[in-house]
């Protein structure tokens, strides 16, 4: 198991910054999700070259890219471009920079209800066409458990994920997603879908506030996924999404912010859950 990191959930404005960092804190690959020119893919093309030139000089290695596909209503206008233009496009520069792993959603699930096992056959078609898309550019997807979509726990995701063809969609697992979305009982849900992770989100939530929460705090028992994890002999990568910014003192000895620059609440928070993380790895 490989540590990464969002970039934009160590900085957001400052993508230089962000990967310098990663380098100092010793993580080797980063996932691309929000850039400065926009939500990946959507910058020029010079801006994503400069992108690929920052990762190169330092020597980082990206995880795997988000371009947020598709976070609307499956009869959305902008699913058709998504499909026939931001998704080739992802795919393109994922593979630029060493990658063939994109994460998309399964789109917003309106109001039906949380772990109700249901989803539109017009969803199944949707992600099965995005599945070809890729494929013929060279990528694989990974369907992200969320919230607001269909897919939204581990076991709803895995059912979708069984009707489309585990030989062409993998899960991104996602246990804060699917605490979000209720299922308390992240780590009861993994055995049933183990065969199916092909990369890992790490945040967690805190169900008392109804918001995110560091690592080692929140509902979702990270020991225990880990070792499940681990059990399995995962392989991939377990990709740091922090969605906190409240910059507890990182744990144990910290290195310094990058050009002597103290630590924002964000980039703190992610320091403090990479370590966490260190602490599970062992």
């Amino acid at each position: 198991m490989k540590p990464s990191v969002f970039t934009d959930e160590i900085n957001r404005e400052d993508f230089a910054r962000a990967v310098l960092l990663a380098e100092q804190w010793g993580v080797e690959s980063v996932e691309i999700r929000s850039l400065p020119g926009g939500r990946y893919p959507r910058s020029t093309d010079d801006q994503l070259r400069h992108v690929g030139r920052i990762l190169a000089d330092a020597g980082r290695t990206v995880s795997g890219v988000s371009p947020g596909l598709f976070k609307c209503d499956v009869g959305d206008a902008e699913v058709e471009a998504g499909i026939t233009e931001l998704l080739p496009r992802a795919c393109t520069w994922a593979r630029e920079w060493g990658t063939r792993l994109v994460s998309v959603f399964g789109c917003h699930r309106g109001d039906e209800p949380h772990g109700s096992g249901r989803f539109p056959a017009q969803v199944v078609d949707l992600l099965g066409r995005m599945c070809d898309v890729a494929a013929a550019n060279g990528c694989r997807l990974a369907l992200e458990n969320e919230a607001v979509c269909w897919g939204d726990t581990g076991t709803e995701a895995a059912a979708l994920i069984r009707a489309v063809g585990s030989d062409r969609l993998s899960l991104c697992w996602d246990p804060g997603n699917a605490a979000r979305a209720g299922a308390l009982a992240a780590q009861q849900e993994y055995e049933g879908l183990a065969d199916l992770v092909a990369h890992v989100h790490l945040k967690n939530f805190d169900p008392v506030v109804d918001g995110w929460s560091l690592m080692d705090a929140g509902c979702v028992d990270w020991p225990s996924q880990i070792r499940a994890l681990a059990e399995r002999d995962y392989p991939g990568y377990l990709v740091i999404e922090t969605h906190t910014q409240t910059g507890p003192p990182p744990i144990g000895d910290a290195l310094p912010g990058a050009t002597g620059v103290p630590l924002s609440p964000l980039e703190a928070d992610s320091l403090h859950n990479l370590q966490y993380v260190h602490s599970l790895l062992g």
